[in-house]
């Protein structure tokens, strides 16, 4: 993965010059397997790495996602059960497994849809199972409709009033289940195309962006508006063993994957891409890391080398 953008450094996502960068090394990150620490934030606006409260450990991507004015972090434990944490602006809850049990070999993927929190999974026998929380409590986990299998974790999002869920599929081909008041059934993503990996779906300026590993392990993107068009590599090149994130914030869309030396890299769309550049604060990660905005901040979480969960926030401090 390059580690210098191409013709968007000053871009809204990374703010500040190379050299500001390197003259913040000596922040605590992931490096070593060392838990990282509170800092000073970073010139670029980013607050540096620094370990999610509550202690926990995962071997996959977080998935996070904003429901009724509070943040959920949920993540797969090494026990392969499926957990979660809560944040309301000042504190952490500390973990609790997610209601109904459940086991997964990958990490989640939630959605807010018609009021209520859609939590989904691969299960250990790699169907995909759905756990919905209406606000009071848990519906417990069921296998979604239509069957399908999956080796990857699932991707989740709305656009035009229906929720889209993409799987990577056993064949590695890319399928999608659309669901309104039923599920469609299971279809493969017009392009065809292929992953090794699970992929991310993010919906900005009125069109769905739907963002893989490519078997090449380039990252590429295929986008609906009336129709699909096609896959085509994102802009800037760059290479990812794992799942990419993709979030829109400050009107821009931010892609976040792993590079090929485990540090973090952001490619942002806005009237064009900003080409890869790594994300301030340094870090490491052996997983694709999980990106979602919560009371008008970025929140960037990834697996740290030591397993633990770390966060880097870009935007004003949370009050």
């Amino acid at each position: 993965m390059a580690q210098e953008a191409r013709g968007g450094v000053g871009r809204r996502f990374v703010r500040a010059a190379v050299a500001g960068i390197v003259a913040i090394v000596v922040a605590l990150a992931l490096v070593g397997g060392q838990p990282a620490t509170a800092q000073a934030a970073l010139p670029s606006g980013w607050s540096g790495w620094s370990q999610v409260p509550g202690g926990g450990a995962t071997y996959d991507s977080p998935a996070t996602v904003s429901y009724n004015d509070i943040q959920y972090l949920f993540v797969r434990g090494t026990n392969n059960r499926i957990y979660v944490q809560r944040h309301n602006g000042v504190l952490w809850s500390g973990w609790g497994e997610v209601p109904g049990g459940g086991l997964t070999t990958s990490g989640p993927a939630a959605v807010v849809y018609q009021s209520q929190l859609y939590l989904f999974v691969r299960g250990t026998d790699d169907r995909i199972y759905v756990n919905r929380l209406n606000g009071t409590s848990w519906s417990g986990w069921s296998q979604l409709p239509g069957g399908g299998a999956t080796h990857g974790a699932p991707a989740a999002t709305v656009f035009q009033s229906t929720l889209y869920l993409f799987v990577q599929g056993t064949d590695n081909r890319i399928y999608v289940n659309r669901y309104t008041n039923t599920w469609g059934g299971w279809s493969e993503v017009a392009g065809g195309g292929a992953t090794p990996s699970g992929p991310a779906a993010v919906v900005y300026q009125s069109t769905l962006y739907l963002i893989v590993q490519g078997t090449d392990n380039a990252i590429y993107v295929n986008r609906l508006g009336s129709s699909w068009s096609g896959w085509a590599q994102v802009p800037g090149g760059g290479r990812t063993p794992s799942s990419p994130s993709a979030v829109v914030y400050r009107g821009e869309l931010g892609v976040f994957v792993r590079g090929t030396d485990n540090a973090i890299y952001l490619n942002s769309l806005g009237s064009a891409w900003s080409g890869w550049s790594q994300v301030p604060g340094g870090g490491a990660t052996p997983s694709g890391p999980g990106a979602g905005v919560y009371q008008s901040v970025l929140h960037l979480f990834v697996r740290g080398t030591d397993n633990a969960i770390y966060l880097n926030r870009l935007g004003p401090p949370l009050s």
